[in-house]
C-alpha cells in the first residue's frame, strides 16, 4: 500500500531543522533518491513513512495527506485599501508574496498564510452583490481536491466561476458563514 505524503510539510520539517536531503537520508536510513522522490510528491511505502516520522520526531499522521476533500484553508481578507493593509501586516513581520494580479497579494507570517484582495479584484471574477458586505472582513478560502465533491455539502452555491487565473471556484454560504472553495490541481 502506497501513501500520499504532505510533501510541503516534509520539506518544511527538514528545512526547519537545517538539514539537507542528504542529512535526512542518513538520519532516516533512506536513500537520497527516496527523499527527493517524496519531496517531489511521489507516494511513500509504510516503511519509508515510519522511518521519516521517527527521524523527524513526528507522528506518521502528521506527514500523510488527509483523505478528505480539503487540502488547506487560507484566510482571505477583502480590503478597502490594499496598500494600508499591506503596511499593517508587513509592520507585524509578514512577508509579502507578490502575485501577477494587481489588487491581490499573499502574505506569510510564521507558518501561516493570508490573502489580501481588493473588492475590485474580487469583482473581476465574482458578480454576487453579497461580496460588498465583506469589505474589511475575512472569510475562509478553502483549497479542495474536487470542487464538485466539496459542493455536495452546500444546498445552493451562490456562484461558481472559472477565475481569470483559470481556477474553478465557488462562493458558498451556509448558516451565515461565507467561504470560497477553490479547486486545486492534483
Amino acid at each position: 500500500m502506497l501513501l500520499r505524503l504532505d510533501r510541503a510539510r516534509l520539506r518544511s520539517e527538514r528545512r526547519k531543522r537545517g538539514w539537507s536531503q542528504d542529512q535526512l537520508a542518513a538520519i532516516s536510513r533512506l536513500s537520497v533518491r527516496t527523499i527527493q522522490r517524496l519531496e517531489r510528491g511521489d507516494a511513500a511505502t509504510p516503511t519509508s513513512l515510519a522511518a521519516l516520522a521517527l527521524a523527524l520526531s513526528l507522528s506518521e499522521a502528521a506527514l500523510v495527506v488527509p483523505d478528505g476533500p480539503v487540502r488547506r484553508v487560507t484566510p482571505l481578507t477583502i480590503c478597502r485599501d490594499l496598500n494600508a493593509s499591506r503596511r499593517l501586516y508587513t509592520g507585524l513581520g509578514f512577508r509579502v508574496i507578490e502575485t501577477d494580479a494587481p489588487g491581490c497579494i499573499g502574505l506569510k507570517g510564521g507558518s501561516g498564510h493570508l490573502i489580501l484582495c481588493t473588492l475590485a479584484f474580487m469583482r473581476g471574477d465574482y458578480a454576487h452583490p453579497g461580496l460588498d458586505e465583506f469589505v474589511d472582513r475575512t472569510i475562509p478560502y478553502i483549497w479542495v481536491r474536487s470542487l464538485d465533491a466539496a459542493l455536495a455539502g452546500y444546498a445552493n452555491p451562490l456562484e461558481v466561476v472559472e477565475t481569470r487565473a483559470g481556477t474553478r471556484e465557488a462562493l458558498v454560504e451556509q448558516h451565515g458563514q461565507w467561504a470560497i472553495l477553490a479547486e486545486t490541481p492534483p
